[in-house]
């Protein structure tokens, strides 16, 4: 069959329109700096492409099998998916438990295993939703298979589109099946534009709100087996369109930001409508076309799905390794070694387990490369094996457990979570959301003691911990918590107030992080506490460091000088690589709590001190006070702890109690 003067067996193009897809996902990923941000910061739109040309592709090799046989196997189907799929993904696994073995931590080296038995049982997207839902989550680029989402999405939506087209049987109902399509296509829009006004995260990883971008490549083959002529475009448009959406394509490339913009949705469909203009309007004579054509992007189009798989698992790493921020060469190393692995995994995996080999071969390598997969992610589930080796050399650097920065922000919650030997429910990804405990039981005991309730997100945490710390031994004092989002929102504050402890304590100590125009919802909030009778302290923001590797401060200190020998020097540096807007926040802070009239203490103090130019990283005894840019570890809080009581830091609040 003709299309356009193509040949829909192959069209060189459309490996060309891979190449537009891959290269701006590998420079986003790359986080190249430029102006005040990464270049392409909209690089991550390759993936949408991607979609687009898979649900064209696949939905064409049904539509031929329905055509030219009546019927369709699903056998055949996920066959020609197994050999496609697997092998390259099963390399590159097999080839990151490898560099596993010697970079990640103990708490990352878990997580990775899990990850791999997603990325196999093609559940990446649900995995990675909650794993990187959780508070204070090491970052999505240090995760060696999270690019794998992407994978998950097509082959959840491949479970049932084939079965939907096996029930329909399009050939004998095109018209219905296409309004199905079409209205499926809408459906699935709606959705995805409506989830993510409601959640990003959710809607970033849920096959509802990708579906339509793979339907919409299914509606073009759907047109093109079964109305060509109807849905020619004329020989103007058709020259015309190609252009447009790559044009359309590079500037959203250029322009849309994933942290600003609400993705996937309606800011979508004019990628995934320029990505169709181009497979659609396709041919020999026009430009974009014979563009797409040359050798160059053709190549790099065929190793589009290799080089989707090395580069992340690749920058991985590489960043886990590299101690300063990666610089031009470690990019440029990064990717070169991206495309060397890519080459000769297309080359000598993909494409002979595709063509060559006997389904026998393929699955007796399946079988085997699987077993050994899966004995590594149950002994590493089970034991320390895999990390022994790499904990010992950690430990003998930093002279104690303060390598795992992981591990030390699950401590920082033990005490709410521990309290009173009672489950409190409480874990860091509900830092901002008061739980079960908080909201319903009475945490005072003392009648007679000063009952301070602390209130915030993750960093009210860290000051109720030094805060029990320091009052372990004063009955005259009790400390109790209750988590609330920094904007302080309504219904969270109606728990607040039809909580026990509200009812009975002296003190409410407002000690959240501040950020981005704070100042009315919190003045207001304060108010409210006043008008219903509560003596209220404001704690301004505890210091924030930008560190000047790839680590914080303290890890990146002792793994740049491999050596704790003059580890005192982490404060001073500290003190020099404050985040700027901490000071002037912390001065409308204090002119907040001047117009209320109300007690103002400094977090700031505890940790820094101007005249001695230094913010306490490291304790006198070495120790890591903090597990990331600035929240405390348990080491931390009982030393700011000892501070608070040795400087009698809570005496403006307690002098203000009824």
């Amino acid at each position: 069959m003709i299309w356009n003067g193509l040949s829909v067996k192959y069209r060189p193009e459309i490996d060309g329109i891979r190449t537009l897809a891959i290269v701006p996902v590998v420079i986003y990923h790359l986080k190249i700096p430029f102006a005040d941000g990464y270049m392409l910061p909209g690089g991550f739109l390759g993936v949408d492409v991607f979609f687009v040309i898979s649900g064209f592709l696949i939905t064409k090799i049904i539509l031929d099998e329905f055509n030219q046989t009546g019927t369709f196997s699903l056998k055949r189907f996920y066959m020609r998916r197994a050999r496609r799929i697997l092998p390259a993904l099963i390399l590159v696994i097999l080839a990151s438990i490898v560099a596993a073995f010697f970079v990640l931590s103990p708490t990352e080296m878990n997580r990775f295993g899990t990850s791999i038995l997603a990325a196999l049982g093609f559940f990446s997207n649900i995995f990675w939703f909650f794993a990187l839902g959780e508070y204070g989550a090491q970052s999505g680029l240090l995760q060696p298979l999270l690019h794998t989402w992407s994978l998950a999405i097509e082959e959840q939506f491949y479970l049932f589109f084939p079965l939907l087209l096996l029930l329909l049987k399009p050939m004998r109902r095109p018209g219905l099946s296409l309004g199905l399509v079409v209205a499926l296509l809408i459906v699935s829009l709606c959705l995805a534009e409506a989830t993510t006004s409601f959640n990003k995260q959710v809607s970033f990883f849920s096959p509802i709100s990708r579906a339509w971008e793979l339907l919409v490549g299914a509606l073009m083959s759907f047109g093109i087996a079964y109305y060509p002529n109807v849905a020619r475009p004329g020989p103007k448009l058709a020259s015309l369109l190609p252009k447009l959406g790559l044009a359309v394509l590079i500037v959203c490339m250029c322009t849309i930001d994933l942290a600003v913009w609400r993705h996937p949705g309606l800011i979508t469909v004019p990628v995934v409508l320029g990505t169709a203009a181009i497979i659609w309007c396709a041919q020999p004579t026009e430009g974009v076309t014979r563009l797409l054509s040359t050798s160059p992007f053709v190549f790099i189009g065929k190793l589009s799905y290799s080089i989707y798989l090395w580069h992340f698992p690749i920058f991985a790493f590489g960043r886990l390794s590299t101690i300063e921020q990666p610089g031009p060469m470690d990019m440029f190393l990064w990717v070169v070694l991206t495309l060397a692995c890519s080459v000769a995994g297309y080359y000598l995996v993909e494409r002979r387990f595709r063509h060559a080999v006997s389904s026998r071969a393929f699955f007796g390598t399946l079988a085997t490369t699987c077993t050994m997969i899966f004995a590594f992610v149950i002994v590493d589930a089970t034991t320390n094996v895999f990390s022994k080796s790499r904990t010992a050399d950690l430990v003998a650097l930093y002279g104690g457990e303060y390598h795992d920065n992981e591990h030390l922000r699950d401590a920082s919650w033990s005490i709410l979570n521990t309290r009173n030997g009672k489950d409190a429910e409480k874990d860091p990804s509900s830092a901002s959301k008061a739980s079960e405990d908080e909201r319903t039981t009475l945490w005072f005991e003392n009648e007679e003691a000063v009952k301070i309730l602390v209130i915030g997100n993750s960093h009210s945490k860290d000051l109720f911990n030094a805060l029990y710390h320091a009052t372990q031994d004063n009955p005259g004092v009790e400390i109790a918590r209750f988590a609330l989002a920094r904007v302080f929102p309504a219904k969270q504050r109606d728990r607040l107030f039809a909580s026990p402890n509200f009812e009975t304590v002296d003190i409410i100590m407002v000690a959240t992080r501040y950020r981005n125009l704070f100042e009315i919802p919190l003045s207001a909030f304060i108010g409210d506490l006043q008008a219903r009778g509560k003596s209220v302290v404001l704690v301004d923001t505890t210091p924030e460091f930008v560190s000047p590797g790839s680590l914080p401060i303290y890890d990146w200190f002792i793994r740049r000088t491999g050596s704790r020998d003059g580890i005192e020097a982490i404060n001073k540096i500290a003190y020099g690589s404050q985040l700027s807007t901490i000071a002037p926040t912390n001065q409308d802070l204090k002119q907040i709590a001047a117009e209320h009239d109300i007690p103002f203490l400094s977090r700031w103090d505890l940790v820094c001190s101007s005249t001695e130019e230094s913010c306490t990283l490291a304790t006198p005894e070495g120790a890591k006070t903090m597990y990331d840019y600035g929240h405390w570890t348990m080491e931390g809080a009982r030393y700011f702890g000892d501070l608070i009581r040795e400087r009698n830091w809570l005496a403006p609040a307690l002098n203000a109690a009824p």
